[in-house]
């Protein structure tokens, strides 16, 4: 055989092979752009305005990038439950019945039940996000937390102590004079509860706890703040909403409190500046952000940052958008790490395959550097990861006063640090300094 003979038999055959590898590719192309979307949608509350927008932005670049093997997160949008724990059922069931979601997702309510857990878990619908509500616990395999479950009425979060001594300077636990106030919510009575029991354990005194404010339509906040500063606290702790914690905190200056007031909502980077009553009502309060805030600048915040501006948002990780934002990022791990348990194949990335592989033992880490940790299922499904950034305002800025940190979970009851992989005791607490 000549040799033009044999290149050009080689030709025909690397063509032929480079034609079949290209049908191959295209076909596959089709068939991924072809898949049927990850459809979910979310359902709760405004306690913190910002979650849709947050998740927006947290599924951008998955999706951007060919989603799952080619099945994109399709958001059909946030329901709000209005603090109505029967809307919050009815919103769940309209997401499964009629949009036929595959996750429940960002999932953060204030009033959510065990009828809506109930009724998720049957239809096996996992719901994902911020796990402070009462539905987490009642069917926690199939509600996944994105910081560990903050509804334990027994394990809390362990930074607590030095960040209360920090606000007032004080040498000891044992100086502080501490008042809980709540919304009339279930949740809201819980986490006094759960707060007050650790705060005593630890040594402080709870000269007040009390959850009269209601959820909906307070106006006047004089007689909570009177009801207060009669108990001569030192702190005052407001498990209230945006809304109502701004009131309250303005009603306390007003009556002529001049110590410490700290909430977990209030972070509203670039809101303040053009609200000014807002900014002085929050002037000088302090603020437990549990997600990475933007005065932490890592690599992860400065993504989420840019991802919230691809998407048409501010960039600014407040509360809200937090919630939404890392529910969704926690949402994509998982999805992946359930694509490999089914073996690769997209199809196979159900609602109860992701439960199932979640259940077995997933470690959500962060996919960039500097987000919000591990966490690891299914032990955070019980109990919270203790993570938080501590701020204070000043002005129409925040100051940071200590960086995002994790400190694990505390049995109150015990004084022991508990494992956040077994979720065991595994040493005890600084014992509390003498009286």
């Amino acid at each position: 055989m000549s040799r033009i003979l044999v290149v050009a038999l080689v030709a025909t055959v690397l063509l032929a092979a480079g034609l079949s590898a290209w049908r191959q590719t295209a076909v596959a192309a089709m068939h991924n752009t072809s898949l049927s979307p990850i459809v979910v949608g979310g359902d709760g509350d405004s306690l913190s305005p910002g979650i849709a927008g947050g998740f927006e932005a947290g599924i951008y670049r998955f999706n951007k990038a060919g989603g799952l093997d080619g099945r994109e997160i399709k958001f059909t949008g946030f329901l709000d439950d209005e603090y109505s724990a029967e809307t919050n059922l009815t919103n769940a069931q309209q997401l499964v019945d009629n949009e036929h979601v595959m996750a429940v997702v960002p999932f953060v309510s204030a009033e959510a039940s065990g009828a809506t857990s109930t009724f998720l878990s049957e239809s096996k619908v996992p719901f994902i996000g911020w796990a402070s509500n009462l539905a987490y616990v009642t069917q926690p395999s199939w509600g996944l937390p994105i910081d560990g479950s903050q509804s334990n009425p027994v394990v809390s979060g362990g930074g607590g102590e030095q960040a209360f001594e920090g606000m007032v300077k004080a040498k000891s636990f044992h100086q502080l004079r501490i008042a809980l106030i709540a919304e009339n919510v279930a949740p809201g009575v819980a986490a006094l509860d759960d707060a007050a029991g650790g705060l005593r354990t630890g040594g402080a005194d709870v000269v007040y706890e009390g959850s009269p404010v209601a959820a909906i339509g307070t106006t006047n906040y004089a007689p909570y703040a009177q009801s207060i500063i009669a108990a001569r606290p030192n702190v005052v702790f407001e498990v209230l909403d945006v809304a109502d914690s701004v009131g309250l905190a303005a009603a306390l200056k007003a009556a002529g409190y001049k110590d410490a007031i700290v909430n977990g909502v209030t972070y509203l980077p670039g809101q303040l500046a053009s609200e000014p009553s807002e900014a002085s009502a929050l002037d000088g309060v302090y603020v437990v952000d549990e997600f990475p805030a933007d005065e932490n600048n890592t690599p992860a915040v400065r993504q989420a940052k840019k991802d919230l501006v691809s998407v048409g948002q501010p960039p600014d990780l407040t509360a809200g958008v937090s919630q939404g934002y890392w529910s969704a990022i926690v949402f994509e791990q998982m999805l992946r790490a359930t694509l490999k348990a089914v073996g690769g194949d997209p199809t196979k990335v159900t609602g109860a395959t992701l439960q199932k592989a979640v259940n077995d033992g997933f470690t959500y880490k962060d996919p960039i550097p500097g987000g919000i940790g591990n966490e690891h299922f299914p032990i955070a499904e019980h109990i919270p990861t203790g993570c938080e950034t501590f701020l204070r305002v000043e002005g129409t800025h925040y100051k940071q006063i200590a960086p995002y940190t994790c400190s694990g979970a505390v049995n109150w009851k015990t004084g022991h640090y508990v494992s956040e992989i077994t979720g065991k005791p595994i040493s005890s607490r600084r014992p509390p300094a003498s009286p």
